[in-house]
């Protein structure tokens, strides 16, 4: 300290200067401190709450996305998360182990922060990850990761930026001063020279300093007493406006809150008006009472204790007006440090606390519907299914017990789920003495609920049916022990339950039949080709698992047309009926007869000993069809060719066996007919052949050729073309046209059928331009796809290429596709077929009924259309069943709002038929042929054509 004043400059000017240019030095060295300081923990901190803003407002669409595997719009949504944000990376992990991953662009060198800088900023972040949960089921987690290298440049340019800032202004402050300083003190001058006069004599100390002072002077001391005054006056007015402003809020205070004053001990010592109105209480009798007996605080454990905190918290007051609930808030008034008393403040937040209470409740029954909803779609067991709606009534209307009922035939309910006190009672059966009819207003019990009630303890009850009024399904109650008042809401909450659970039933019932009619041939009641493949399949896998042989027979009834053309239809089915018959005689137990169509017939024998014992069987078989069928007072006569195929030795599949047998089946046909033959090796003659179309095709492509034919599609209602199909033809340049069935399977085996489909898809495009060049009216092209195309890698990319490449309208586009294919790996067709519907294209489901397909599957899939194979549209409108078949799908595919065209239509008789039913679309010989492109374009110019 002895030194310092040898390190201060001499002259005040200079002392003053050093002095303000060292605190300005320091306040605006700290300052900065502070300031970066506060700057960097508020960035980190609104980084981190922005970063859970934008996780919470995408992880919506991200659970939604996850829910039906939408994952390409899993990988948008992380996309846009990292445009213009402070994450390097956001990913999204599936609890299956898969992982969607995207990397934000790298910082460039030149924008670069210090090392300590960012590893300030990494020590402060952390990950933000969110899981993916629907329903309480996790679907997977979102990641995102914190790009610290970004964060820290952002922090490390406005350092520089304000750090020069700041040298600027402290550079402009010290020349400021400087020239202030030499402005204010030349006044010093003035007083030296006021000092030399007073030593010179020429005026008195006295005189010049009071009388004869500087202006300067006198008009700061006049200034200051001015000012000095000025103070004095507002200071007074402001405290009269401040005790103004304070009894104006006291008052307010007494209108709008429930106020007391409390002593130091917890006693209530003045309470305003409103106090005494809301509590029920008169004021003698609150002066003088515990605070505590005023209001039940909500948290026992936080009751209020006198003492120097402010207390806040909720009480219930049960007084005379009921229960109320109160929001106190308790604030102690000091004398010094000493509490001088204390001031109560209460709001009535009842009706909140009910609104709230309301909405919570409603919320919670919304969520057990749309929960219930949820596993109705997902949930064929309709046990579970009635289990969690009994739980669900149960815990919606906070009743003791919770039961559904099944209406029986003959007049008694069964109790087929029960929550509650009546679980117990599941599967029990009760005398309903009649049909179910809506309950009455009252709560009153049902008759035949009432002995059943008391033996559980309740006395009230509301119940809804399930299903419609006239012929119920049955009916879902809930009961409780006479406390509580059922109303319109619980009615309405208990009617929604009841309406989920008859849509799930009539689901249910409509698959079963479809179910049916997609397994089993509607005419003989046989097994159909479907359930035939399911049946061989496992008798396969049962062989080979036990070392067994097994065979399967194809039988054909030789002349069968023959029967159809002379006698008719009608006669025919009937024929095939009794045929099947006489199979089902002849097969032995644990052996399948299937009807794979016409006049073909299967026969799977899952257990033989050898081929004496298959060809017994088939002489068996084709000795009981020889035998005459008496139809229509007369004797028909047909005979059956047989194929035997045998496994292992012709095949280890299904697919390979059934084929065998046709091989052998024909070569039986061959041979006379009437009789049956075992597959041979030498059948299959033709696969040189094969060998040289597959030749030829590799180069069919570069020869150019390849051609479109176009069949049209007709709208039934405008009776306009509504559309084309495209379909493959190859023009052999010996052979002239080939017909697709032997072609179109070797391009699929080989792989061909790739190049080949973009090249269709192309060409369609280009013929679409050129129509549309030629001034012609536009309709859309339907394009088969195979299913080696549909396991392509990026098909959607590669059609989005074409298309935006050749400049086509992506609505003109309609994608094709079985329903094989699209079960043959659901969740990726599901993928891929969003991304070409997302590209504008429509997409139909070809040949449908034929496969088989999950109905929770195909709700799933985004489909415009089915079509209806031409196997159900041939025998209309005689064949009764095709008929039911026909109507059930048209009705199915409206319900899930997808148009529907029916295949195969040669006949007026059948669009008759179709009409009735709602049919969209038909497509047929009726309509045309299959034509070149100048015969499509015709159609175009004349896209109305004459009714039928």
């Amino acid at each position: 300290m002895t030194r310092l004043p040898h390190l201060l400059p001499r002259s005040l000017m200079g002392r003053i200067f050093a002095v303000f240019s060292l605190t300005m030095l320091v306040f605006l060295a700290g300052g900065l401190a502070l300031f970066y300081r506060y700057q960097f923990l508020q960035h980190i901190e609104e980084t981190q709450d922005s970063a859970m803003t934008l996780v919470e407002v995408a992880a919506q669409t991200i659970e939604d996305s996850a829910v039906i595997g939408d994952y390409d719009t899993v990988r948008r949504t992380l996309s846009k998360m990292l445009v213009q944000s402070p994450f390097k990376s956001a990913a999204f992990l599936d609890v299956a182990g898969g992982s969607i991953r995207l990397e934000a662009p790298p910082l460039p060198p030149s924008h670069a922060a210090p090392d300590w800088m960012r590893d300030l900023v990494a020590e402060k972040l952390y990950d933000v990850n969110r899981v993916a949960n629907v329903g309480g089921k996790d679907y997977g987690v979102v990641r995102l990761s914190f790009d610290e290298r970004k964060l820290a440049a952002q922090m490390w340019t406005m350092v520089a930026e304000t750090s020069a800032l700041a040298l600027i202004v402290f550079v402009i402050s010290l020349a400021l001063m400087r020239t202030l300083l030499r402005r204010w003190l030349d006044n010093l001058g003035r007083l030296r020279s006021f000092e030399n006069d007073v030593a010179a004599g020429r005026i008195t100390a006295a005189a010049a300093l009071h009388a004869d002072a500087p202006s300067e002077i006198q008009e700061a001391i006049q200034a200051v007493n001015r000012s000095a005054d000025s103070l004095r006056a507002q200071f007074g007015q402001r405290i009269d406006a401040l005790m103004n402003s304070l009894m104006q809020h006291k008052s307010a205070m007494d209108q709008a809150a429930i106020v007391c004053e409390v002593d130091i001990g917890g006693r209530i010592a003045e309470v305003n008006e409103l106090f005494v109105a809301n509590s029920g209480f008169t004021r003698a009798e609150l002066v003088g009472m515990p605070l505590g007996a005023v209001g039940r605080p909500a948290d026992p454990d936080h009751a209020w204790q006198p003492g120097p905190q402010v207390w806040n918290g909720e009480v219930a007051l049960a007084g005379r007006n009921g229960v109320r609930q109160w929001r106190r808030t308790i604030v102690p008034m000091f004398e010094g440090e000493r509490i001088e008393r204390y001031i109560c403040i209460d709001i009535d937040i009842t009706e909140r606390k009910e609104f709230e209470r309301a909405i919570v409740e409603n919320a919670k029954r919304q969520t057990l519907i749309a929960e219930l909803g949820r596993k109705a779609l997902a949930d064929n067991d309709l046990d579970e299914l009635f289990a969690e709606a009994a739980e669900a009534a149960a815990r919606g209307l906070g009743t003791p017990g919770a039961a559904l009922f099944e209406a029986g035939s003959d007049g008694s309910v069964l109790l087929r789920a029960a929550a509650g006190r009546l679980a117990g009672a599941h599967g029990q059966r009760v005398d309903a003495a009649g049909p179910l009819l809506p309950q009455p207003s009252s709560m009153s019990l049902r008759p035949w609920m009432a002995p059943l009630a008391e033996q559980h303890g309740l006395e009230r009850g509301l119940d809804a049916c399930i299903g419609s009024a006239d012929s119920p399904f049955g009916l879902i109650g809930v009961y409780d022990d006479g406390l509580r008042n059922f109303g319109p809401d619980d009615a309405n909450f208990l009617r929604g339950i009841g309406n989920i659970l008859a849509t799930a039933i009539e689901r249910r019932d409509a698959r079963n039949r479809l179910t049916y009619l997609a397994q089993y041939d509607s005419l003989t009641s046989l097994p159909n080709r479907r359930h035939l493949a399911l049946g061989l399949e496992q008798a396969l896998a049962r062989a080979a698992a036990h070392g067994r042989r097994a065979a399967v027979m194809f039988i054909d009834l030789d002349r069968f047309k023959n029967v159809n053309d002379m006698l008719g239809h009608g006669v025919g089915d009937q024929l095939l009926v009794q045929a099947a018959a006489r199979l089902q005689a002849c097969a032995r137990a644990g052996e399948l007869v299937a009807r794979l169509g016409g006049d073909e017939f299967a026969v799977v024998l899952p257990n033989v000993s050898g081929d004496d014992d298959t060809a017994a069987l088939a002489a068996e078989i084709i000795q009981s069809l020889g035998q005459p069928f008496y139809l229509q007072g007369q004797q028909l006569f047909v005979s059956a060719s047989v194929g035997i195929a045998s496994y292992p030795e012709h095949g280890d599949n299904a697919e390979i066996l059934l084929k065998s047998a046709d091989t052998a089946m024909y070569g039986a046909k061959n041979d006379g007919r009437n009789t049956y033959q075992f597959f041979a090796r030498a059948m299959h003659e033709n696969a040189a052949l094969r060998l040289q179309t597959e030749a030829q095709l590799r180069r069919a492509l570069e020869r150019g050729e390849f051609m479109l034919h176009y069949q049209p599609k007709l709208d039934l209602a405008g009776a306009t073309v509504s559309g084309f199909e495209a379909l493959l033809r190859w023009n052999h340049p010996q052979r002239g046209l080939v017909p697709p069935l032997e072609f179109v399977s070797i391009l699929e085996d080989t792989g061909l059928i790739l190049p080949v489909g973009e090249w269709v898809i192309g060409e369609v495009c280009r013929q679409l331009k050129a129509w549309q060049a030629d001034g012609l009216p536009l309709a859309p092209v339907a394009i088969n796809l195979s299913a080696r195309q549909l396991q392509q890698d990026d098909l959607a990319g590669a059609i989005e290429r074409i298309v935006v490449g050749a400049g086509v309208e992506p609505t003109l586009l309609e994608f094709e596709l079985t329903e094989s294919m699209l079960m043959t790996n659901p969740e990726a067709a599901v993928e891929t077929l969003s991304r070409i519907k997302a590209l504008g294209m429509r997409l139909s489901v070809d040949d449908f009924g034929t496969g088989y397909s999950s109905l929770a599957y195909l709700k799933r899939f985004p489909l415009d259309a089915l079509k209806i194979d031409r196997t159900f549209v041939r025998d209309l409108p005689h064949d009764s069943d095709d008929a039911l078949i026909t109507k059930a799908v048209i009705r199915l595919a409206h319900s899930l709002n997808l148009k529907v065209v029916a295949e195969g239509v040669e006949n007026v008789e059948q669009i008759r038929e179709l009409e009735k039913y709602d049919c969209d679309e038909i497509q047929g010989y009726y309509v045309s042929r299959p034509l070149p492109a100048q015969g499509a374009a015709a159609m175009l110019v004349d896209k109305q054509l004459a009714t039928v």
